[in-house]
């Protein structure tokens, strides 16, 4: 998760910078959490309000209303910086601090108009912004590459399919010129990601590298199941989805797939170049992990990412077809390898 701190003395303008920049970034698509640091207090809330008697008698409050939540907090040694980040890396694309210069943070310092010195001691600074400088376009233009090169690792996440009762015999022990179909599909993905999972139960083939094998967690089966033992074991990662029967699976996949992830995008969902969707086959960044169990508490399908609004549907170009090919029965697998045969005689 990008997190950056704004920095600078009081009436370095942080506050007036961040207001105009949130904006500018948002309409590029990102989600952005903001924590601020007051030495003075925090007055939110008003006197005699029944939020404020509540927290006053005690309690943590959170209070929602349709267009707002609202928050607030008794102070304790564990409720740090650290667990304000924790609170909202879930929802958000970056967090933007302002403040906490004696951080260990990466930083922006804004210089005073009656004075340009760095305290000693504060460590991590990025980037000075001048005092009467175009601000804004600096501070956007530093963001958006800060967030470029910190986006969570990515790891391929190889779908199993269960019991294979109408092939007969376990997917993945399949093989195709020697190799098995679980094999070939860790090979496609190993030059693209940081590392890999197979996903579900069931004998694994010999020639495969060694990688977790990851039950399906209690719930809905299929392809949502995969994701949600995915996104449980390794919650911090992306997640490139691949079902192991994808018998024309390639590289050229795998590299589209990956760039048509952006910055703001929390799910590329594949459709097929008719338009209709894929389940099978997506990329997932971590901030879905809770709205993918969600779904599965609802007994949805992987299918309902569609309706989120941080999901992009994107339509595979017709040369890539072939790689959304799969086989689920005996006389499927026996078709398309007669196909090979004839198309290589």
């Amino acid at each position: 998760m990008p997190v950056l701190a704004v920095c600078g003395f009081s009436g370095s303008g942080k506050t007036t910078l961040l207001e105009r920049v949130i904006p500018e970034l948002t309409a590029q698509g990102l989600t952005v959490g903001l924590i601020k640091h007051d030495a003075h207090g925090v007055t939110v809330d008003q006197p005699g309000k029944d939020s404020d008697r509540l927290f006053r008698a005690g309690g943590e409050v959170l209070l929602r209303a349709p267009n707002e939540t609202f928050a607030r907090f008794h102070p304790d040694q564990g409720k740090d910086l650290t667990w304000a980040l924790a609170q909202l890396a879930w929802n958000v694309d970056l967090i933007l601090v302002e403040g906490h210069k004696d951080t260990a943070l990466p930083k922006v310092w804004l210089e005073h108009p009656q004075t340009s010195e760095i305290p000693a001691g504060v460590t991590d600074v990025l980037a000075v912004l001048p005092w009467g400088s175009d601000r804004v376009a600096a501070l956007f233009a530093i963001v958006r590459d800060f967030c470029l090169t910190r986006q969570p690792p990515l790891w391929g996440g190889i779908l199993l399919g269960g019991k294979s009762q109408r092939m007969g015999t376990p997917k993945q022990l399949l093989e195709l010129g020697g190799e098995s179909l679980l094999a070939r599909s860790a090979r496609v993905l190993a030059p693209h990601v940081e590392g890999f999972a197979y996903l579900g139960a069931g004998p694994l083939p010999p020639d495969v590298p060694e990688a977790p094998q990851l039950p399906d967690p209690p719930g809905p089966g299929g392809p949502l199941a995969g994701l949600r033992a995915a996104l449980r074991w390794h919650p911090l990662a992306r997640w490139l989805m691949l079902p192991v029967d994808a018998v024309a699976v390639s590289q050229d996949f795998v590299r589209w797939i990956i760039q048509q992830h952006s910055q703001g995008c929390w799910a590329v969902l594949v459709e097929n170049p008719q338009g209709a969707l894929e389940p099978a086959f997506s990329l997932v960044a971590p901030q879905l992990r809770h709205a993918v169990e969600r779904l599965a508490e609802r007994g949805e399908g992987p299918r309902a990412l569609a309706h989120h609004p941080k999901a992009r549907r994107v339509r595979l170009p017709e040369a890539l077809a072939p790689a959304l090919r799969t086989v689920n029965t005996r006389q499927e697998w026996e078709t398309f390898l007669a196909e090979l045969q004839g198309s290589s005689s």
